[in-house]
C-alpha cells in the first residue's frame, strides 16, 4: 500500500529552508497514526531522515522495536536504507523465518521540492498471503501424489485389461478344443454303435451255427460289451465337456463384464487425472503469485 504524504507547496521554488523540510517531516510523523489505521492488516510505520530514525510506530504482532534516534547505518541494506540510497520506492517480502511472521515492507522516499529528505516505511503483516502460499504448496504436493496414484491406477487397469484379454483368448481356445473333442467323441460313439450292431449280428449268426458257433458267440458278446462300455464312457465325457463348456462360457461372460467395468473405471480415472491437472495448474498459479521467489 502506497501512502500519500503531504507536500508543502506554499513557497516559491528555491526558497525552501531546512526549517521547511523539518516541518514537512514532522507533518508526516504527525499523520503516522492515521496512516496506520488505513491498512487492513497490522502495520509498523517508520519515518527516517537522511541520518537517523525520527519516529517508529509499532504493532503487537511484529515483535520489533527500533528506537527513535537509531542511526541509518544500523539499518544498512534494509528497504529504508535502499530507498534512501536509490531514491525510489523499494519493496521486500519475507517469510516467517526471521520474526516468526510473514510480512511485506515498502519504503517510500520523502521528497520536499524534489529534494530527498527522508523515507516512510511500512511493514505489514502478511499472514493471509503466507497461509495461501503454504496451502498452495501443500495442495501442489498432494495433487502430485494423487496424480501419481491415478497414473498407477490407470497402469493397473491397463495391465488387468490385458490379462483379461489373455484369459478370454485362452478360454476361447479351450472352447474350441472342447468342440474338437466332442467331435471325436461323436465318432467314438458311432464306432461303438457300429461295433454293438456288428456284435449283435455276430451273436445271431453264432446262435444259428449251434455248438460250432459257441466260441464265436463269446467273442461277439465281448465286442458288444466293449462297445457299450465305450458308449457309456463317451457319454460321460460328453456330459463333462458340456459342463466345462458351460463354465467356460460363464467365465467369458464374466471377463467381458470385468473388461467393461475396467473400461468405465479407466475413463473415470482419466477424468480424475484431468481434474488433478486442473487443480495442479491452479496451485501452481497460486505459487507463482505468492511463491517463495517473492520473499527475496
Amino acid at each position: 500500500m502506497l501512502l500519500f504524504v503531504p507536500i508543502w507547496g506554499l513557497h516559491k521554488a528555491g526558497s525552501w529552508t531546512s526549517m521547511d523540510q523539518e516541518m514537512y517531516l514532522q507533518s508526516v510523523i504527525d499523520m503516522m497514526e492515521t496512516y496506520q489505521k488505513a491498512f487492513s492488516e497490522e502495520t509498523i510505520l517508520l519515518v527516517m531522515d537522511l541520518e537517523k530514525v525520527r519516529e517508529f510506530l509499532p504493532t503487537p504482532s511484529i515483535k520489533v522495536t527500533i528506537p527513535v534516534g537509531t542511526p541509518r547505518s544500523a539499518l544498512a541494506n534494509t528497504v529504508s536504507d535502499l530507498a534512501l540510497s536509490q531514491n525510489k520506492i523499494c519493496f521486500e517480502e519475507r517469510g516467517p523465518e526471521a520474526f516468526g511472521i510473514a510480512y511485506v515492507a515498502t519504503a517510500s522516499p520523502l521528497r520536499y521540492n524534489g529534494e530527498l529528505v527522508g523515507v516512510l516505511t511500512s511493514v505489514t503483516v502478511n499472514e493471509k498471503f503466507e497461509m495461501i502460499r503454504n496451502s498452495s504448496e501443500s495442495l501442489a504436493a498432494s495433487v502430485e501424489e494423487m496424480t501419481a496414484t491415478s497414473n498407477q491406477l490407470a497402469s493397473g487397469f491397463s495391465s488387468i485389461n490385458s490379462e483379461m484379454d489373455q484369459l478370454s483368448s485362452k478360454s476361447t481356445a479351450l472352447l474350441q478344443d472342447i468342440g474338437a473333442i466332442q467331435s471325436i467323441i461323436g465318432v467314438v460313439q458311432e464306432l461303438a454303435d457300429t461295433s454293438n450292431l456288428l456284435g449283435l449280428n455276430a451273436a445271431i449268426e453264432a446262435a444259428h451255427a449251434g455248438q460250432y458257433g459257441r466260441g464265436f458267440s463269446v467273442v461277439a458278446n465281448e465286442i458288444r460289451k466293449m462297445a457299450n462300455q465305450s458308449k457309456d464312457a463317451s457319454n460321460t465325457i460328453r456330459t463333462q465337456l458340456i459342463d466345462m463348456q458351460s463354465r467356460l462360457n460363464e467365465i467369458n461372460r464374466f471377463v467381458e463384464t470385468v473388461k467393461h467395468d475396467m473400461a468405465h473405471h479407466s475413463e473415470s480415472v482419466k477424468e480424475l487425472d484431468s481434474a488433478f491437472e486442473h487443480i495442479a495448474v491452479t496451485a501452481n498459479e497460486l505459487l507463482d503469485r505468492f511463491g517463495t521467489d517473492n520473499r527475496d
